[in-house]
């Protein structure tokens, strides 16, 4: 009976040192419970060291994360003012009073800016030939062009392409997407 009530003590004194991290442990243990109070300690002092090392590796990481330099933020982009778009009636290049101020106003930035090249995109709706809308994408180039250098533009900061009806902005085959696709394009080079 003491044999047993020894036995008992020593696996708790084993069960208890493991708990507390140690690496050995001591202790009689009786030889009818020898097989049965090794594998039990041994998984404990397994369960110990696993512990131990989750421990260990979770300090090392707080460690690296106090140790690492903050990281700036990035800088917010600096925002690029948007030149606006020219429109025009159909199969027309003329400018509409309504347009002349935006055209105006794209020239008040564009003379604070000589050095931002700009390309003049006309673009027509579908209705024509390809060709036709070509030339006349290229007439609205054109006469948006004339409009700027008369308000004192210089005409080297401009280049003029033409997508005819190529490029549009709408799909639709409808008077409101037509609409839309009647332009001129101010896009930064």
């Amino acid at each position: 009976m003491n044999k047993i009530k020894f036995g008992i003590f020593a696996l708790f004194l084993g069960i208890s040192l493991a708990l507390m991290g140690c690496e050995t442990t001591t202790g009689v243990v009786s030889p009818s419970d020898d097989e049965d109070s090794m594998s039990q300690t041994d998984s404990m002092d397994q369960q110990s060291r696993m512990a131990d090392a989750d421990k260990k590796a979770a300090e090392e990481e707080m460690t690296a994360k106090v140790a690492a330099p903050a990281e700036e933020p990035e800088p917010e982009p600096e925002k690029i003012y948007e030149l606006q778009t020219v429109y025009f009636k159909f199969d027309n290049s003329d400018i509409q009073d309504q347009f002349k101020q935006i055209i105006e106003e794209n020239y008040e930035w564009l003379k604070d800016n000589p050095e931002v090249k700009i390309q003049l995109e006309g673009h027509a709706d579908e209705r024509g030939t390809n060709e036709y809308n070509l030339a006349l994408g290229e007439r609205r180039g054109k006469s948006v062009l004339n409009y700027l250098i008369a308000l004192g533009a210089d005409p080297e900061q401009f280049t003029i392409i033409s997508f005819g009806e190529e490029r549009p902005v709408e799909p639709g085959h409808s008077e409101m997407s037509w609409a839309q696709n009647r332009r001129v394009v101010f896009t930064r080079l």
